[in-house]
């Protein structure tokens, strides 16, 4: 039987939110912190997966959870690029923040809140890392903090494919980053490399949910939806670069400078295509004249 990939946000919040002790090492293991600080516990406060949620586009199938102390996270697997995931991902961290008071109630209660993003594609490619932490802090002064009440962890997961490639995994992180990768691919003798209990424990789950047959449908439905989100993507940023394409033709066309051959090797566009958009600026001219 083929196992699901976790890189399907779907199945990776089923697999997260559906046991509480992997997700619980799983941010341990971003968070890196010591034996005597690591999390006992988490709640997840959105468990349940509405209908909707699967079939509708442009929606974040993500996990909010809390820890023993009160702390807040917000995890997810990305599976799309676009431009506006940065205003949106603050956008969240934020209102998770100042969701937390009630009218009139102290500051001092305010608990920080940690977002840990996933990413299956490379956001930063010119920066040879895999994984980074984003904080309010001085730009002049970096060691000086405003707070830690909000931070974003990312992880290019293809990038730490390309870096990790042929070498170990050495540490919990990295385990669970090869497993997200590779858990699909993976049969029992492979598995045998992790040493994390955890992501043993992950992959019977997998299993588990890989031999549902709803869960199967859900899945293929939510990778529809998902397929249909890039395409109408990809044909929005088509039809507005074409768009710029031709105002750019059009300001050549009004300088009289440049032959259609020359703005069609400068924006492009054929030079049928320029040559059309000469003869309507002209026909339109012509109407404003005439009397």
């Amino acid at each position: 039987m083929k196992l699901l990939t976790p890189k399907l946000d779907f199945i990776f919040k089923k697999l997260l939110a559906g046991d509480t002790g992997i997700l619980t090492d799983l941010l341990n293991a971003v968070l890196g912190l010591p034996k005597n600080r690591r999390i006992r516990s988490v709640r997840v406060k959105n468990p349940v997966i509405l209908p909707e949620e699967i079939t509708q586009k442009y929606i974040i199938l993500d996990i909010l959870a809390t820890d023993e102390s009160g702390q807040s996270y917000e995890i997810e697997m990305q599976v799309r690029r676009y431009e506006s995931y940065p205003k949106r991902a603050l956008y969240y961290l934020s209102r998770i923040y100042a969701g937390q008071l009630d009218a009139g109630e102290d500051y001092e209660k305010l608990k920080p809140v940690i977002g840990i993003h996933f990413l299956d594609y490379e956001m930063f490619p010119d920066n040879e890392d895999f994984h980074f932490r984003f904080e309010m802090r001085d730009v002049r002064h970096p060691k000086l903090s405003l707070t830690d009440d909000m931070s974003l962890h990312l992880f290019e997961l293809p990038k730490f494919e390309r870096i990790m490639k042929n070498r170990q995994m050495k540490d919990a992180l990295g385990e669970w980053l090869h497993f997200f990768n590779h858990a699909h691919e993976e049969d029992k003798t492979m598995r045998t490399a992790y040493k994390n209990p955890a992501i043993h424990k992950a992959f019977d789950m997998l299993e588990t949910l890989s031999a549902d047959e709803t869960v199967r449908h859900l899945a293929r439905v939510r990778e529809d939806a998902l397929r249909n989100e890039r395409s109408e993507l990809f044909y929005a940023e088509k039809k507005g670069l074409e768009k710029g394409r031709k105002e750019t033709a059009r300001n050549l066309l009004s300088m009289g400078v440049l032959t259609p051959e020359q703005i069609a090797q400068a924006t492009g566009l054929t030079a049928e295509e320029i040559r059309k958009l000469k003869k309507r600026k002209r026909k339109i001219s012509e109407s404003k004249n005439s009397p």
